[in-house]
Order: C-alpha cells, then sequence, then structure tokens
C-alpha cells in the first residue's frame, strides 16, 4: 500500500517553467501525491496556471501569500502538509517519472532518515552531473561530517525524501543558502541513515549563464550567517562537530570571498573584511586537519601567499 507523499512548489512568476515542472510532478509512477502549490504573490501569469492545475487533478493544493520568500512559501507547504513523507521541488526545474517512485523505495525501515538522488545542473543547453554523495547508505554522523568538509551536496533541499513527523524546525528567514541551515536543522539531532539513489532524477535549471556567476552581496552575506549560525550551534550542542563546523565556515568563506571580488560598495568591501578574518582564523587548523579536503588545503595555501593568486586561479578554473 503507498502512503501519502506532500509535494511541496513555491511559485513566483515561474510562467515560463511552472508548466514543465507541474507536469513533471503530476506524470509520476507514483500516484499516492499531493501537489501544493504556493502562488508567492506573482505578478505573471503563474497564478493562472496554478488555478488551472487546482481545477483539472484534485490531488493539487493551491495556496497563497505575499511575497515573503521561498522559505516562507515552503513553510506554508509545511504547515498543512498531510503526506508521510515530504520533497521540494523548484518551480524552475522538473523531475524524471520515477523520482518519487524511488525516493519512497529507498526509504527502508524506521532507521532511514533522508531519502535523496544525484541530479543534474541545467545550463541552457548544457547538462553537467552533480553529485550528492558517492555512498549508498550512510550513517547520519559521518553524513555530517561529509556535508562538513564538502565531501557531499549539502545546500539544497530539492532532491531529496523527508519523514514528515521528523521536521521539527522550519526553514530559516534567509533569501540564499537556507537549504543548508534546514538540512542541518533536519540532520544534527537523530540517528539512523540517509539513504542515496545513484540516479540523476532530478533536473535543476539554472536563471543565469554560469555555475559560479556573481552573486549579490545580499545573499553572498546569507552565506556566511547561514555558516556561522551552523558553527555557533556545532560549537555549543555538538561538540563533537566543533572543528567540521569550522571548516565548513572556512570553505564557504573562501567561496563568498571569492565571488564577491566584483560587489562594489560599502558593503561589499564589508563582507570581503569579515571572509578575510574568517579565512586568516582557521585556514591553519584546516591545513593540519586530516578530515579536510585536498581543495581546502590548496585554497589555504594558496591564500598564505596571496589571496589575488587565489582569486586569478579561481577565475581560470571557474
Amino acid at each position: 500500500m503507498q502512503v501519502l507523499v506532500s509535494v511541496i512548489i513555491p511559485v513566483f512568476n515561474n510562467i515560463k517553467t511552472l508548466k514543465r515542472c507541474v507536469d513533471s510532478v503530476i506524470s509520476q509512477t507514483y500516484k499516492d501525491l499531493e501537489i501544493i502549490l504556493v502562488d508567492n504573490g506573482s505578478t505573471d501569469s503563474s497564478e493562472a496556471l496554478c488555478e488551472k492545475y487546482l481545477k483539472a487533478d484534485d490531488r493539487v493544493i493551491l495556496l497563497h501569500e505575499k511575497n515573503e520568500g521561498v522559505s516562507s512559501a515552503r513553510n506554508q507547504g509545511i504547515k498543512i502538509a498531510g503526506g508521510e513523507y515530504i520533497t521540494f521541488i523548484d518551480a524552475d526545474d522538473h523531475i524524471l517519472p520515477e523520482y518519487i517512485e524511488k525516493l519512497v523505495a529507498a526509504f527502508e525501515g524506521d532507521d532511514c532518515i533522508l531519502s535523496a538522488c544525484n541530479s543534474y545542473d541545467v545550463d541552457g543547453d548544457n547538462f553537467k552531473e552533480r553529485i550528492f554523495s558517492k555512498k549508498g547508505k550512510c550513517p547520519v554522523k559521518p553524513f555530517l561530517y561529509d556535508l562538513f568538509y564538502c565531501k557531499a551536496e549539502s545546500g539544497t533541499c530539492w532532491g531529496k525524501l523527508y519523514r514528515t513527523a521528523d521536521i521539527n524546525n522550519l526553514f530559516r528567514r534567509y533569501n540564499y543558502c537556507e537549504d543548508a541551515f534546514f538540512n542541518f536543522d533536519y540532520l544534527s539531532d537523530k540517528k539512523g541513515y540517509v539513504s542515496i539513489v545513484p540516479d540523476r532524477m532530478y533536473y535543476y535549471v539554472r536563471r543565469d549563464n554560469s555555475i559560479t556567476g556573481i552573486k549579490k552581496t545580499s545573499d553572498l552575506t546569507d552565506v556566511i550567517k547561514v555558516c556561522a549560525g551552523i558553527r555557533d550551534i556545532c560549537h555549543e550542542k555538538y561538540p563533537e562537530f566543533a572543528e567540521a563546523s569550522n571548516i565548513y565556515l572556512l570553505n564557504n568563506a573562501f567561496f563568498v570571498y571569492l565571488n564577491s571580488r566584483n560587489n562594489k560598495g560599502s558593503d561589499g568591501d564589508h563582507l570581503r573584511e569579515v571572509t578575510l578574518k574568517v579565512i586568516r582564523k582557521y585556514r591553519g587548523k584546516a591545513l593540519l586537519d586530516r578530515r579536510a579536503t585536498f581543495k581546502t588545503k590548496a585554497a589555504c595555501l594558496i591564500s598564505f601567499i596571496s589571496l589575488r593568486l587565489l582569486s586569478y586561479l579561481y577565475g581560470k578554473v571557474g
């Protein structure tokens, strides 16, 4: 007997991609679904298309709210979700027909906390494999270490299936990187294991033309705030992850510093000052940390020599 799965799709001015997204959910081989569309104050014809789906399929639920961001939209969906499991899909994206069926099948036993699949980054006509993890099953504690040391994909809530009863914290109000905090909140106090389906079943469609495109200063600031918040919680409640969370903050400080090179004005300057303090504080520790990746240690070594050189090499690779 199938159990109900809640599919939460925040919608904001996604008329160009919304039909493809919702059609990919409606056509799932797994049929016991409730499809929660949360219109987040769209000003294009997205709302009208949502209304059409509401009338055409009795599994569709439509919520309307003010434009308060994707975190708020997902939270509204969680609050009314009736499914035993929840999955989140962005309205720009789409999924393969067996996506939910395989994620549910991977959720075996009470000890499974999360199931996830691999995916594709779609940038125009270019498709790039995005590997969530190379492991099949992984206990939560080692998996969190993989997240902190950037050996597994941590920053998204899509491509994953959550047990509804285990969601104890809603999305925090950030405009960027909010998924990473949600995943940490979800996993950090639990035992059991994460189950990974190796198939690439989720298509993440990028709106810009660059995988490492320039981000807004406010978005990059959120990255630092999220990672620092996770670090603070680890130092307070989960001391076994304290050092790992330092490296997580360091890795993301490198990301923010390098992506803010062209961000002008006092806010951009202040952000780079903050990230430089993080880099200088933790890079020595990272070099002595046996879990830290070669990429992290290489960035640390180059940063001792010249941050300009690091920026130059990043531009060549990125």
